[in-house]
């Protein structure tokens, strides 16, 4: 049984949301970019942070005006900045090292096919480990559910130092939204000789389930959030994703990743890698940690 983080709002946590003021968000102008965007937008609408739209290329389209006419009728402040260079993530990574951005939102596509991961080197993949801040990369549902709609957020808790920036970013989502809704997943993993029946009813498990809800408990205290605690019991964590998703299908879910510092983790697959290649039907936000 792992342990709970014992502070919901550490130090360096709550400096990093009191002092968060511009965030940089890449734009291509594409379709898949719409949810990244719109969680952008809560975001700095909840903390008054500044966006920096940064768009590498020539034009952003037309279809980039419909985000600049929401930005000013919510009165967020925002620039759209264009740089002409055909090496983007280059050019991302110069404009962040330029202005120390507190947060960078970035959009990625899902790619369907292994020949598409292992032959196509994405912007985000190439930009992220050069990018020493706190970083929100952004999955949309698979094209058939292509939404900007995120009143619907789930987050899973995997019990790490992590935690309370993921509970907090579900907070400044669901916060400006009417009716949205957080519900807080931790699957406890049990062997599977053991029957999941009967698995709730062992002292661990009820220890466990039992420091989960006062977790969640202490959380709406000092948050003020309203958000429905999930514990659930699972063999393993993507096959208990899809049952209970499969119930209750969230807009998004935001999940941790560390930073891949050496060449072992980089050839190792993460979790947060194999819940974005199995839920295609809902978008993932991946918090890479500084």
């Amino acid at each position: 049984m792992t342990s709970l983080s014992k502070n919901l709002h550490p130090d360096y946590q709550d400096e990093f949301f009191l002092n968060l003021d511009r965030i940089l968000v890449p734009v291509g102008g594409k379709e898949f970019e719409c949810m990244g965007l719109e969680l952008a937008f809560y975001i700095a609408h909840e903390y008054g942070a500044h966006l920096d739209l940064l768009h590498v290329g020539i034009d952003p389209g037309k279809s980039i005006n419909n985000y600049l006419k929401k930005l000013a009728k919510y009165e967020i402040e925002h620039d759209l900045i264009v740089i002409d260079n055909k090496n983007v993530s280059q050019t991302i990574i110069d404009y962040w090292k330029k202005r120390k951005h507190n947060l960078v939102i970035m959009s990625s596509r899902r790619r369907p096919t292994f020949f598409d991961k292992i032959t196509v080197k994405s912007i985000s993949s190439t930009a992220i480990p050069e990018i020493h801040a706190e970083v929100l990369q952004v999955f949309p549902p698979n094209i058939k559910k292509m939404s900007a709609k995120l009143q619907n957020v789930a987050v899973l808790l995997p019990y790490s130092k992590r935690d309370p920036f993921l509970l907090r970013w579900a907070s400044s989502i669901a916060a400006p939204q009417k009716g949205a809704k957080i519900r807080v997943y931790h699957i406890a993993r049990v062997p599977e000789v053991v029957p999941l029946r009967g698995a709730r009813n062992e002292e661990e498990i009820k220890k466990e389930e039992k420091i989960f809800k006062d977790y969640m408990d202490n959380y709406a205290k000092i948050f003020g959030q309203i958000i429905k605690p999930k514990f659930v019991i699972g063999y393993k964590i993507i096959s208990s994703l899809r049952f209970i998703f499969g119930k209750d299908e969230p807009d998004i879910v935001i999940i941790g990743q560390s930073k891949k510092r050496n060449i072992f983790q980089k050839l190792s697959k993460s979790l947060s890698s194999k819940i974005r290649d199995n839920l295609l039907n809902t978008g993932v936000c991946i918090h890479h940690m500084l």
